[in-house]
């Protein structure tokens, strides 16, 4: 019965109403990215010193590369859990975010190992020096070990909404930020840890968050699955994923690339420099973000009416967002 009423939002729920009760939990979970980016910058910047201030700009970019990651099996997963939802194959949708779980946890863990491997060349690339370098490679080591659970956040985030719960989206993202929120300071200024309590507050932080998603599947309220008896490549699911997923990601790591740009120019310039340019490069990411969650939210709606067959719906939701923002 709650799987039925939870697809009656993407099925028979009036086109706007679907829309806006997708795209808003989207829009607030991408604000609180933000929030979750801006608050290690905050505490950090309360210790008075810039220059891990300015390691956090540098190691930032190593968290949209996770993101990057949780993209290609978020968006991708999305895409073809709620069009097989909407042809209705369960089962088939079963085997699809299984294989977003698990390919997420391998490919965070395979990306945490190369940071490990490769730490010294990453921190030079990144555009680290003298003064910050100790700073950095303290913040990335630590967070390093937060991989599989910043890619597994990354791609629920997003897969649950291919099943209309967007809403627990916007909580399993709160949930990890207030965590991360009410442990910076505790971590960065109460026991002095700089940079490395920064890092321990996030990886906590993604942790509750991950736990958060993964307790919802287990509790039985999901028409999705993550079991590894349901894991499966075959049957054109590992490419039906990684077709969608990979062109999704490629916006998120070009972004991740001219910002890299972006910090080893400024770091010419100084460290200062680099901190201030770090903290408004956070602050111009609100339009852009807000954008991309309302992408987000209207993606399975789009997806589920495409797998139903029920077309003049689904131009009706893709078309509905762009004429609302132009009147």
């Amino acid at each position: 019965m709650s799987e039925k009423k939870s697809l009656e939002v993407f099925s028979s729920m009036s086109v706007p109403r679907a829309v806006f009760q997708n795209a808003v939990p989207s829009m607030a979970a991408m604000m609180m990215v933000l929030i979750y980016n801006l608050a290690d910058t905050f505490f950090i910047g309360q210790t008075g010193d810039p220059m891990q201030v300015s390691a956090i700009t540098l190691a930032s970019q190593v968290f949209v590369i996770y993101s990057a990651l949780g993209t290609v099996f978020g968006m991708g997963g999305t895409s073809v859990i709620s069009r097989k939802l909407g042809a209705g194959e369960g089962e088939y949708a079963k085997k699809v975010s299984s294989f977003c779980m698990w390919g997420s946890a391998a490919i965070g863990l395979v990306f945490s190992i190369i940071l490990w491997i490769f730490m010294n060349p990453l921190l030079t690339l990144l555009g680290a020096n003298h003064e910050t370098w100790d700073f950095t490679k303290d913040y990335l080591g630590i967070v390093a070990i937060s991989g599989a659970f910043v890619v597994i956040n990354g791609c629920f985030s997003n897969v649950l909404r291919a099943e209309g719960q967007s809403t627990k989206v916007m909580m399993g993202q709160l949930i990890g930020n207030l965590t991360n929120i009410v442990l910076d300071p505790i971590m960065i200024l109460g026991f002095h840890m700089d940079t490395k309590g920064a890092a321990i507050a996030t990886v906590i932080g993604n942790l509750v968050g991950t736990i958060y998603y993964v307790q919802y599947f287990c509790g039985g309220k999901s028409m999705l699955s993550i079991h590894p008896k349901d894991f499966s490549m075959k049957d054109g699911i590992c490419t039906g994923v990684f077709k969608i997923g990979f062109p999704a990601s490629l916006s998120t790591l070009f972004i991740c690339i001219s910002h890299m740009v972006l910090n080893k120019l400024m770091v010419g310039y100084g460290n200062l420099q680099l901190a201030g340019i770090g903290v408004a490069t956070n602050l111009l990411k609100i339009t852009g973000l807000l954008c991309i969650g309302f992408g987000q939210g209207i993606q399975p709606l789009v997806g589920y009416c495409a797998g139903s067959g029920d077309y003049p719906r689904c131009k009706k939701s893709f078309v509905f967002p762009c004429s609302a923002v132009l009147d």
